[in-house]
C-alpha cells in the first residue's frame, strides 16, 4: 500500500475543510421547522413552546388526540397562549381556547396523542421602541413598519407588538364592557398571545401581547364603533419575524443605531 505524502494530507484537507462548509451553510439555510412530540412527551412540548415564545417566534400546533368530556376525536391546529405544568392553551381559529394534556389528561378539555409544531420564522429580532401618539392605526402600523426596514433584506414576515396603548373615544365604563370588548379583540385577532382592556377618563387603556402589524386593521375594526379618535402608544417591544438570518450577520445587525430605538437590539436564531 502506498504510503500518503504531503499532497495527499493536503488534498484530504482541503476535502474535509469543504464538506464542513458545505454542511454548516446548509444547516444554516435548512433548519429543521417541523417539530413532533407524543402526548407523552407534553413536558417536552411546553418547555419547547416557552422557548420559542422566549425567543419572540411564531407558530402553530396541531393537536391529535380527544376530547376528555366524551372522548371524541379531536385533530385541529392552533396557537398557543399559554403554558403551565404539563399543560397549555390552545386558540383556534374561530376563537375557541381549550386547554390541552398530555395522553392521560382528564381535567383538561384534550387528552393528546400527537403534538406537532410548525415555526412560521426562521430569526427574530427584538428591539424597544419609542412611543408615540397617532390618529388611527393604520399609521401605527407605517411607523412600526419604517423602523424595521433595516432588516428588509431577511425578507420581514410581521412585526409583533407589546405594547400599552391609551385610546381617546366613547367607550363605555364598565367591568363587563371590559371584559367583552377583551374576549372580541382576542377572538378576532387570531396570533394575538394576550390582551387586557381598562377604562380611563378619555377612553381605555388596552394592553397587547404579540399582536402583528399585519393585524392592525382588523383591530381598527373592532373599535370602529366606539369612534377612536387618538392611540398614544408608550415606549413597547417590537420583534420582527424574519427567514433565516446568517450568523455572520448578527452583529452588523446588533449594531445598527437608529433615532427610533431605544437601548441594544438582539437577534435570536
Amino acid at each position: 500500500m502506498r504510503r500518503l505524502n504531503l499532497f495527499d494530507l493536503a488534498i484530504i484537507v482541503l476535502v474535509v475543510a469543504a464538506l464542513i462548509s458545505f454542511s454548516t451553510k446548509y444547516l444554516e439555510k435548512e433548519p429543521v421547522d417541523e417539530y413532533t412530540y407524543t402526548g407523552s412527551q407534553i413536558y417536552s412540548a411546553v418547555r419547547f413552546f416557552d422557548f420559542s415564545d422566549g425567543k419572540g417566534f411564531r407558530y402553530l400546533v396541531r393537536v391529535n388526540g380527544s376530547y376528555t368530556s366524551d372522548y371524541a376525536p379531536f385533530n385541529e391546529e392552533g396557537v398557543v397562549i399559554g403554558t403551565s405544568q404539563g399543560t397549555f392553551l390552545l386558540k383556534l381559529e374561530d376563537g375557541r381556547i381549550l386547554t390541552v394534556g398530555g395522553r392521560t389528561a382528564y381535567k383538561e378539555d384534550i387528552a393528546s396523542k400527537e403534538i406537532k409544531v410548525r415555526m412560521l420564522n426562521g430569526s427574530a429580532v427584538h428591539y424597544m421602541q419609542k412611543g408615540f401618539a397617532v390618529n388611527n392605526l393604520n399609521e401605527a402600523k407605517s411607523l412600526v413598519q419604517n423602523t424595521s426596514l433595516f432588516l428588509g433584506k431577511y425578507n420581514i414576515i410581521d412585526t409583533t407588538v407589546t405594547a400599552n396603548i391609551a385610546i381617546d373615544g366613547d367607550f363605555p365604563k364598565s367591568i363587563t364592557f371590559e371584559k367583552e370588548l377583551s374576549d372580541k379583540i382576542a377572538k378576532e385577532i387570531f396570533y394575538l398571545k394576550d390582551v387586557k382592556v381598562s377604562s380611563s377618563e378619555n377612553g381605555i387603556n388596552l394592553y397587547v401581547s404579540g399582536i402583528g402589524t399585519n393585524d392592525f386593521e382588523k383591530l381598527q375594526s373592532v373599535l370602529f364603533q366606539y369612534s377612536p379618535k387618538r392611540y398614544y402608544f408608550s415606549d413597547f417591544r417590537a420583534v420582527v419575524l424574519t427567514e433565516n438570518i446568517p450568523k455572520d450577520d448578527i452583529s452588523l445587525i446588533e449594531n445598527n443605531k437608529l433615532e427610533e430605538i431605544i437601548g441594544d437590539i438582539h437577534v435570536r436564531i
